[in-house]
């Protein structure tokens, strides 16, 4: 469960905040997450309002359950803090594809680092105003041929390819493209284009370029293996279209030697070293008067080792309180090792 050297950095870059200027907030871990991005997670909430009045699912309410019960945890090992929530791992969660992101960031980094001539693709399709759906499928069905072709076939050994879609709201037209990471020897850009117009019979927008910095580019494009775009920068009234778009259908994979790259995380290894030592209400609330409680926020945001010993645990024991209180059962545990304000 330990973070990787992405991870560690990822939150390194955020300022501590002080104990004194977060022993007010009173609201569950969601809700001190949603102050982050307020915007977005607000578009998330109306998306999965929207998306379950119109098709009856219970996504809405899977949503609203997201990291709103969190507990921290130790490492009885290295004295490491986490915290654990129940996530809802929905796509359009803004909170679990910035979680997405930085594992699949953290992931690609080493293959792509590795690779002998890391390139950046780009494809998409001619504009139309066909339906989402459509141009979805016919561009997987357009990347999967264009792979086969001897042009890329002969030069690329692998890649990470995410999907990526834009909504142009003058024309009403949506425009999804394919990034990928790939590590593949010199192709002409102008055979491939004309390889790229005869397999889509007429689209030639399809770029390959080499990758000077593969960081900087995996951090950039990594956003879309989480969620394909930002639901602030699409009309609410095309969510419908995007959601039924999206249903089913991946949105990042590998092929060649990438695949020895995993896009999902597995289950830790350490998972019976962690122990409860507090929930997230009841650290807030004594966090002006309990010393544990000072040092568990202390330790959980600047990554300092809590000794054996520091715990909430039998103040939690004769908390009878909403079920935000209630320890979750180990199944539900879930760290958020990628996210602000963890170490």
């Amino acid at each position: 469960m330990d973070s990787t050297k992405i991870g560690r950095k990822s939150a390194s870059n955020v300022q501590h905040i002080e104990t004194t200027s977060i022993s007010a907030f009173s609201g569950s871990y969601r809700s001190f997450l949603d102050q982050k991005s307020p915007g977005e997670a607000a578009a998330s909430r109306r998306f999965y309002k929207m998306i379950s009045s119109t098709t009856g699912s219970l996504k809405l309410e899977q949503f609203e359950q997201c990291r709103t019960r969190a507990w921290f945890i130790r490492n009885s090992d290295t004295g490491r803090v986490r915290l654990a929530a129940k996530q809802c791992r929905l796509r359009w969660c803004f909170h679990c594809a910035e979680a997405r992101q930085q594992f699949i960031t953290a992931a690609v980094t080493p293959w792509y680092m590795s690779a002998r001539r890391p390139k950046l693709l780009t494809l998409t399709l001619k504009h139309n105003q066909k339906p989402l759906n459509e141009q979805i499928a016919f561009l997987y069905k357009c990347f999967a041929k264009l792979r086969g072709r001897k042009i890329l076939k002969d030069a690329c050994r692998g890649g990470v390819w995410l999907f990526q879609v834009t909504f142009n709201s003058k024309k009403q037209e949506w425009h999804p493209h394919i990034h990928a990471l790939i590590d593949s020897d010199f192709v002409n850009n102008d055979d491939l284009k004309q390889t790229w117009k005869k397999i889509t019979q007429g689209s030639t927008i399809i770029h390959i370029r080499c990758v000077d910095d593969p960081e900087r580019t995996i951090k950039h494009n990594a956003r879309y293996a989480a969620r394909p775009v930002s639901l602030l920068s699409i009309p609410e009234s095309r969510w419908l279209e995007l959601h039924n778009g999206f249903f089913g259908k991946r949105i990042c994979g590998t092929w060649g030697t990438a695949k020895v790259v995993s896009l999902r995380p597995k289950k830790p290894e350490d998972v019976k070293k962690w122990e409860p030592i507090g929930g997230w209400r009841t650290v807030q609330n004594l966090l002006e008067y309990d010393l544990n409680a000072k040092a568990i926020w202390r330790a959980w945001t600047t990554g300092e080792l809590l000794p054996a010993g520091v715990t909430l645990e039998k103040i939690e024991d004769f908390i009878h309180e909403p079920t935000e209180y209630i320890r979750p059962p180990k199944k539900l545990w879930e760290t958020d090792p990628y996210l602000p304000w963890n170490k």
